[in-house]
């Protein structure tokens, strides 16, 4: 049907076209002395359309045929551009399929156009280091131009992480623009650099700034953490001030962690501050989340010092957790540091009666309690009994420390 279209509409100019050349009957007359040309007013604008046609097909020839080296040089850039795309192709494919040699080659090829040098450069320099071509790795990266010679750094890190040199790849990566040490790439290698060096503090700065960037798994980001802030409890844990100064640089997830409050708990009690430490596990208490069974074991050896309201307080512990051994156990150690024998007794055989089979331990270490507390009021034979009792549950070793 275009076609169609195109006949009418043509046949529809000719017909205006005669219309309008009819009504004209003008002459026009040029004089090109001693010569004289006439000229029907409708020849002569014939003849200036097709002049002009003809001019304009002359200048539109001439311009292409001045155009021909531009455009033959034209095609050949653009042919280069598509032959070194191809073999950047060809090379990262190869060296994703693990065809390191033939990476390194079809590299060097697309290397031969500029727009793709820095690329292909960094591939064969992957391809070389692959190949523990070192020598060829090096010169790769030498060759970069100032625009990749940070992501050759970068690449470089990598590499010494992977050969064990997490000094090197932490000196590297600090050469780094700011922007550049930003970027969830670089703070993974500086997390891995940081675990081999156990730089604690920096595992944790890198661990939960990745963690709020979505740069690493919840689960890993949340063990790292962990670790990195007991690794800080331990080298903190000669200094009781520098323990309150880091406790307090912790997030409320950390310091509701059992393990950590436990942790920090216990290396103040070694540098000489046990009233702090048992502040740390009644902070934590407090919480609703609190679990009695990690906190508590702890605490039970941090009552030098206690007055009777730690008593009270310990008895509302065992209204909280009515099925707790740990709490009763807890609050007859508590009366017990108070020389309150009838209550300690007491909580003591509750304790017996709340402890699970799983909590042998438990039990053993509640037997041998009762049993100090019997050879202190001069009952040896129930202390003998509880002594008996305790061994089932306990080693030796339990039994010295229970």
């Amino acid at each position: 049907m275009r076609w169609l279209a195109w006949v009418v509409t043509l046949a529809l100019a000719a017909a205006l076209l005669a219309m309008a050349a009819s009504g004209r009957p003008g002459n026009v007359a040029i004089l090109l002395p001693p010569y004289r040309v006439d000229l029907s007013l409708n020849f002569a604008l014939l003849l200036l359309l097709a002049g002009f046609t003809l001019a304009y097909v002359a200048l539109r020839a001439l311009n292409l045929l001045l155009g021909l080296p531009r455009a033959a040089a034209l095609f050949r850039s653009r042919r280069r551009m598509q032959v070194a795309a191809g073999a950047l192709h060809e090379a990262v494919m190869h060296l994703l399929g693990g065809r390191f040699r033939r990476a390194e080659r079809a590299a060097m090829r697309a290397g031969e156009a500029d727009a793709f040098r820095p690329a292909a450069l960094l591939t064969a320099a992957q391809a070389a280091q692959a190949m523990q071509a070192y020598e060829r790795r090096d010169g790769y990266l030498d060759s970069l131009p100032e625009s990749a010679r940070e992501t050759g750094t970068l690449l470089q890190a990598q590499w010494q992480i992977e050969a064990r040199e997490p000094q090197a790849a932490r000196t590297a990566l600090r050469r780094l623009s700011g922007g550049m040490q930003r970027r969830t790439q670089t703070m993974r290698l500086a997390l891995s650099a940081a675990r081999a060096l156990n730089d604690h503090a920096e595992v944790l700065r890198l661990a939960n700034a990745l963690r709020k960037h979505h740069g690493l798994h919840e689960a890993a980001a949340r063990a790292m953490v962990h670790g990195a802030a007991l690794g800080l409890i331990r080298q903190t844990s000669h200094d009781a001030t520098g323990l309150d100064q880091l406790w307090k640089s912790f997030d409320s997830e950390l310091r509701r962690d059992p393990q950590i409050a436990v942790a920090a708990a216990r290396a103040q009690a070694g540098a000489g501050a046990p009233a702090r430490g048992r502040a740390l596990l009644l902070d934590a208490l407090r919480s609703p989340q609190a679990e009695p069974s990690a906190l508590m074991p702890a605490l039970r050896g941090m009552l030098g010092g206690i007055d009777p309201g730690f008593v009270a307080l310990a008895e509302g512990w065992m209204d909280r957790w009515p099925q707790e051994a740990q709490a009763s156990f807890l609050a007859a150690r508590a009366c017990a540091e108070l020389q309150l024998w009838g209550k300690t007794q007491q909580y003591l055989n509750k304790a017996l009666e709340q402890c699970q089979d799983d909590e042998r331990r438990l039990r053993g270490q509640v037997h041998a309690a009762l049993a100090r507390l019997h050879e202190r009021i001069e009952r040896d034979d129930q202390a003998q009994r509880h002594w008996r009792l305790a061994a089932f549950d306990l080693t030796s070793e339990d039994l010295g420390g229970a």
